[in-house]
């Protein structure tokens, strides 16, 4: 049969399957659903995991593995315990204040909108304009808001339930991680086996320093902007400097959404702190990308910027802002496995054609 044909018969028949799929998709929502609800402590399982795991091996020298595990999972817990018992209360208040603070400084905004553009802006910026784009996206996410006050009440519930969760999987992962492993390698066909190492220890290795360097690339950004909310005297720097820092762990769109709570403040003192808040997130995001990242992270991932961009965009439109954490470290992943299957077909071909 006409190799064309055979390409177009395989094709018919994918493409028939997912239209059986679709059809089928209600069989499929209480999967989905659970699923989606397992999504969020998983990623949180999996970054803390990789937190954790090179402190478990260090006690792995000297112990064995199942002490090693409830050694690092207590250490986890006491830290865990120790920062929600000397921080917890003072951010929750801080967080109250910020909110306070932000209505106080819009509404003083809202009085005076000229404030907002320095004297040397003012005929270059039109603030009415502003002032109406502003109200009006506002006005949209209250619509939407009150269209979708069911979904996001549960989606709010399940918090809890899935934080709960977490220290479960955590320790689950370091406990029996390797017998996870184990069984899927057996798993795999005896002739696939070398290659599904290979994938696993790659994919291993780029997970480890996406983590542990998003991470410090984050405390840096965070420093940098608290530095920045000081010289631009705004209140509750530090606040805002954790919640930039927090926020610096998603790539690109992470800086956009921590610096607005302190722009927000910044309305009510004027254009200038405003302008000042600007400049220097710009003047920090430079230094990071330049400097920071390029230390931290290395040339292990090599993703062209232009990829990350559309990566996260598709991810925040698909599931959010866990989505658009998630996007990197799973891109790099499944590239670093389409590379091996790459060379591997490279090199029978190569080898078929010498033969």
């Amino acid at each position: 049969m006409n190799k064309q044909i055979q390409l177009l018969i395989k094709i018919v028949l994918v493409l028939l399957i997912v239209f059986l799929l679709y059809q089928l998709s209600f069989l499929f929502k209480p999967f989905i659903a659970a699923l989606n609800f397992l999504f969020v402590p998983v990623v949180f399982a999996l970054l803390f995991y990789y937190l954790l795991k090179h402190l478990m091996r260090k006690f792995e020298k000297k112990f064995s593995h199942k002490l090693s595990v409830i050694f690092t999972f207590l250490i986890f817990v006491l830290v865990l315990i120790l920062i929600i018992g000397s921080f917890g209360f003072f951010f929750v208040n801080q967080f109250d204040e910020l909110g306070e603070v932000a209505t106080e400084q819009y509404e003083q905004y809202q009085e005076d909108p000229g404030k907002l553009i320095p004297g040397f802006l003012e005929e270059y910026i039109n603030v009415t304009e502003i002032e109406s784009a502003v109200t009006s996206r506002l006005n949209d996410l209250t619509g939407w808001l009150q269209e979708n006050f069911s979904q996001v009440f549960t989606k709010i519930t399940e918090i809890p339930t899935q934080l709960v969760l977490v220290p479960f999987l955590i320790f689950y992962l370091l406990m029996d991680g390797h017998n996870f492993y184990e069984k899927f390698r057996n798993f795999v066909p005896y002739s696939q086996r070398a290659r599904f190492v290979e994938g696993i220890e790659r994919v291993d290795s780029v997970l480890s320093v996406y983590v542990k360097g998003q991470i410090i690339v984050a405390f840096f950004t965070g420093l940098g902007m608290l530095i920045v909310y000081f010289i631009a005297g705004i209140p509750l720097a530090p606040v805002l400097g954790i919640f930039a820092m927090i926020t610096s762990l998603v790539p690109f769109i992470g800086p956009i959404i921590g610096v607005i709570p302190a722009i927000i403040i910044g309305l009510g003192q004027g254009g200038w702190t405003v302008l000042q808040i600007i400049i220097g997130t710009l003047i920090v995001q430079q230094l990071e990308g330049d400097f920071i990242s390029p230390k931290v992270l290395g040339g292990k991932l090599k993703i062209h910027p232009l990829t990350i961009i559309v990566l996260i965009m598709l991810a925040v439109t698909i599931y959010g802002i866990i989505g658009a954490f998630v996007a990197i470290p799973a891109y790099a992943a499944i590239r670093e496995i389409a590379k091996i299957f790459y060379r591997d077909y490279k090199n029978d071909k190569k080898r078929k054609y010498h033969q």
